[in-house]
């Protein structure tokens, strides 16, 4: 019952149906231990840019359209996470429109 308190106390800013990763490690003393991680780069982008899926022929056919600000949103909260840190926020920015670019998805200046 421990588990389940520890685990609704660290995910409740997660609103429901938002996936998140999380690793758990469990002892031979009956104790454990867990790291929840925000949710994957591609979840994000895909509801910044409204959409369901990314392309399916990403390079060819544009799925949607995010702007440099949804980019450096994205990158803040990665960089906030475990797997984040020590990185630049400019890395992190970068990451994001490659994933954005894999994806099918277009990243602007501004939205018209």
């Amino acid at each position: 019952m421990t588990f389940c308190k520890d685990f609704n106390a660290r995910t409740q800013k997660y609103k429901p149906y938002t996936p998140i990763s999380v690793k758990i490690t469990a002892y031979k003393d009956n104790t454990f231990d867990f790291v929840v991680k925000s949710p994957p780069v591609s979840w994000y982008l895909k509801k910044a840019a409204g959409i369901e899926l990314g392309s399916g022929r990403a390079g060819h056919l544009v799925a949607g359209t995010v702007t440099l600000k949804h980019v450096y949103e994205i990158g803040k909260v990665k960089g906030e996470d475990g797997g984040g840190k020590g990185v630049g926020l400019e890395s992190l920015c970068r990451s994001v429109i490659g994933t954005a670019r894999r994806m099918g998805i277009r990243v602007v200046k501004e939205l018209d």
